[in-house]
């Protein structure tokens, strides 16, 4: 599996005011910058075979890919697809904010992810999170099956990519806001939503029908791949666990 890593955020949100770095995945964790984690693990998962990266030049590292930054999201992930190796039929794309990946969760998602749709979305239940990063605030959205946040990896065919960017667009820019999201795709949706009786399948169809593709919600037991680094309380957490070298159980990282 091809993994590319999205670390082309700019450094413009809560955490600028104290860290000058250009770009969020430069920012210094554990006197590292938070991108370094993360390429460790995905270099140490067994399933991961090459990596690219769409980010700053002082991140490259030997052997990855390094792919030219757009300035929007959707555009990077286009340019992080064309560092894959020719053939590749499907990709891992992981976001440059989450510092506490290991190889563990990397590897438990690939193996979690089904091979007969376009693209792989991991949500991580509300009580994973909160007892694995106490005190932490997400956006949570509740469906029939529990309440759940987004995760901040997923795998997607190649072929699906380049057809999802005009529709795949606005909900991106909606993707942290739960009702706004649910106005793009109905208002029966929406009430469903509201009154937690909608169903990770009913979701699934209706966003991938709005997409052109086949979709899967795969719920998903490790919060580190659901809990982003963009506050500076996240900042934080991150420095008291990865300054150590080790995640908040004490686990070797890599």
């Amino acid at each position: 599996m091809h993994a590319i890593l999205l670390a082309g955020q700019p450094n413009r949100g809560l955490l600028h005011a104290d860290h000058p770095e250009d770009y969020e995945a430069e920012i210094p964790v554990g006197g590292r910058p938070m991108a370094e984690w993360i390429l460790d693990a995905l270099a140490a998962a067994p399933s991961v075979t090459s990596i690219g990266m769409v980010g700053p030049a002082s991140l490259k590292r030997d052997g990855v890919v390094l792919a030219r930054m757009t300035g929007d999201m959707f555009g990077n992930i286009l340019e992080g697809l064309s560092t894959a190796p020719e053939g590749a039929e499907s990709v891992l794309f992981v976001t440059g904010d989450i510092p506490w990946v290991t190889p563990h969760v990397i590897e438990a998602f690939l193996q979690a992810a089904p091979g007969d749709v376009d693209v792989v979305y991991p949500v991580i239940p509300k009580e994973t999170a909160e007892a694995r990063f106490p005190g932490t605030k997400r956006t949570y959205v509740r469906f029939r099956e529990g309440v759940f946040t987004g995760g901040n990896l997923f795998v997607t065919r190649t072929d699906a990519v380049p057809r999802l960017k005009e529709r795949a667009e606005v909900l991106l820019a909606h993707r942290k806001s739960p009702v706004a999201l649910a106005r793009d795709v109905g208002l029966g949706l929406l009430l469903k939503l509201v009154t937690g009786r909608l169903t990770l399948p009913e979701a699934e169809r209706r966003v991938g029908g709005l997409l052109g593709i086949r979709g899967r919600a795969v719920v998903f037991p490790y919060a580190e791949a659901g809990v982003d680094v963009d506050k500076p309380e996240d900042l934080l957490l991150a420095e008291r666990e990865l300054g150590l070298g080790q995640d908040g159980e004490g686990r070797e990282l890599i």
